[in-house]
């Protein structure tokens, strides 16, 4: 199959498929003792983290972000995992260059291959683990630099630009969250089991896991922080938006006020009552009206200023 390649280490072996299909699953299942539910499941669009532990191996499933580029989005990928007592055979669904940059540089190169000090399936997994987790925090920072930006942005003026912009961000934050929210409990049941089954060589006293919890809790108060700062962006975004619609109000509302009156003696004074209206046939009628009209006008800009509504 051009889908699978295998790595063999002094204590065990590593399979890989890429993209598996219903070929794989039927290699699988001639040549391992596993069951067609959990082939089947490693097929499935099912993205959520499981373990499940049987007499012969374990089944492990780790969902990732993955963050494009091109549309700017955190979406989550798919790593499956059959661990036995010297094998670890794992599925990934689409493209990570972390995990393949991981896998090739053993592939490729027999010297570092034969120079891993942990090359039991748990310990290959620890060690994919660790750089998985560490290949999350250039997304963070992505988050962090997006943060800034919206943040320099809005204390620019440019808040009406910044809306598709903070919603971009506290969806990533949210999807990001939602890959990352079960993390810390599965790598602990994932120690749990690995010590408790003799078929594995990690003992009780075997500290070497923890550091991935401490990955996972530390990725996870990241993203605590950012969820804070973007709702605390968005409130403030939304503040000074406000603030201009009300002081375009308050600008349209003196103008109306001042127009009214004004409008109010042009009115009047276009009444066909000639020999009632006063100044009608005054030579200089017209400015005389003018006039009251600027004095009115001036009489309320003073009177809005003093109140300091101007």
């Amino acid at each position: 199959m051009e889908n699978v390649r295998e790595i063999k280490f002094k204590k065990s072996r590593w399979i890989h498929f890429d993209s598996p299909n219903h070929e794989s699953i039927e290699y699988l299942r001639k040549k391992y003792p596993f069951s067609n539910t959990l082939l089947q499941d490693s097929l499935s669009s099912s993205h959520r983290t499981k373990i499940e532990s049987y007499p012969d191996y374990l089944y492990f499933v780790i969902i990732l972000p993955l963050y494009s580029r091109n549309i700017r989005e955190i979406h989550d990928t798919k790593f499956n995992f059959f661990i036995g007592k010297d094998y670890i055979i794992s599925f990934s669904h689409e493209h990570c260059k972390v995990f393949h940059d991981f896998f090739n540089l053993f592939y490729e190169n027999k010297n570092i291959r034969d120079g891993v000090e942990n090359s039991t399936p748990e310990g290959i997994l620890h060690e994919l683990l660790d750089k998985l987790y560490h290949s999350s925090m250039p997304i963070i920072d992505h988050i962090i630099s997006d943060s800034d930006k919206i943040e320099k942005a809005i204390f620019s003026r440019k808040e009406n630009k910044m809306i598709s912009e903070i919603l971009l961000v506290r969806r990533n934050i949210t999807d990001f969250r939602q890959i990352m929210q079960g993390h810390k409990d599965i790598i602990k049941k994932l120690i749990t089991t690995l010590k408790d089954n003799p078929l594995y060589y990690m003992k009780k006293t075997d500290i070497t896991y923890n550091n991935l919890i401490e990955h996972a809790k530390e990725i996870w108060n990241n993203l605590e922080i950012l969820k804070e700062r973007i709702e605390a962006l968005q409130q403030t975004n939304e503040s000074q938006i406000s603030f201009l619609l009300s002081d375009i109000m308050k600008t349209l509302t003196i103008i109306s006020v001042i127009t009214f009156p004004i409008t109010l003696i042009a009115g009047i004074f276009g009444m066909n009552t000639i020999k009632a209206m006063p100044f009608i046939e005054h030579q200089h009628g017209f400015w005389i009206i003018i006039g009251l009209m600027i004095m009115i006008v001036v009489a309320m800009l003073s009177f809005f200023k003093k109140k300091g509504w101007m």
